[in-house]
């Protein structure tokens, strides 16, 4: 995995030893309960483990997901969070997961079209949301089969973005008609997830208050 981190060079140290701290206390809790790293439903956690681990665990149970669903964007969000006390505005990516710290309105490309003269899909970033988390799976194996079927979620975590997008994901995957609009009032059902953007073959459906760029 790779963090891109948007901010001064000498933040390099900072956002590396956060992401090293973030690793070994999750790696250190699953040696202790590997049920955390391997199931794909909701656990509970002891409230001696560590806050990112509880965080995990209760976020996704929101969604009803396992909270391995959440791994990259707790630590996505664990750097960004660190790194965002010593800077007014922040972008913190990886993979599909962006934590977003921002001062003005912005594009936030979320899938980009494989033809150059098609454009993409971007969501419109918003300062008044505070930080935020973004997942997008549209367009990459985790969409289903590598088509542009997937899910975008904007939520007030990037945990429980991944685990929104898991939840929706799982939605799709059963198939049928149905299973667009499921995903989408699945979606707008979850507190604290601000929208989401559901792409199925050539049907997308939004939900909640996402401004939408091209």
């Amino acid at each position: 995995m790779m963090l891109r981190v948007t901010g001064p060079p000498e933040l390099y140290e900072e956002a590396r030893a956060a992401g090293m701290q973030f690793w070994e206390q999750l790696q250190s809790y699953a040696i202790r309960n590997p049920m955390f790293q391997s199931s794909k439903r909701p656990i509970y956690v002891p409230q001696d483990a560590p806050r990112m681990v509880q965080r995990m665990a209760e976020l996704s149970m929101s969604a009803g997901v396992g909270p391995i669903f959440t791994f990259r964007g707790a630590l996505t969000e664990y750097v960004g969070r660190i790194v965002a006390r010593s800077v007014p505005e922040l972008f913190v990516t990886c993979g599909p997961d962006h934590f977003v710290v921002a001062k003005r309105r912005a594009r936030l490309p979320v899938h980009r079209a494989a033809d150059p003269g098609g454009g993409g899909l971007a969501v419109v970033v918003k300062p008044e949301l505070g930080p935020h988390g973004v997942h997008s799976s549209i367009g990459s194996e985790q969409g289903g089969d590598g088509s542009d079927d997937g899910v975008v979620v904007v939520a007030t975590s990037c945990i429980l973005a991944d685990a929104a997008a898991a939840g929706a994901g799982a939605i799709l995957a059963k198939g049928g008609r149905g299973s667009l609009r499921a995903a989408l009032s699945y979606l707008r059902g979850l507190e604290g997830v601000h929208g989401g953007i559901v792409l199925r073959g050539e049907r997308i459906g939004v939900a909640g208050g996402l401004e939408l760029a091209a």
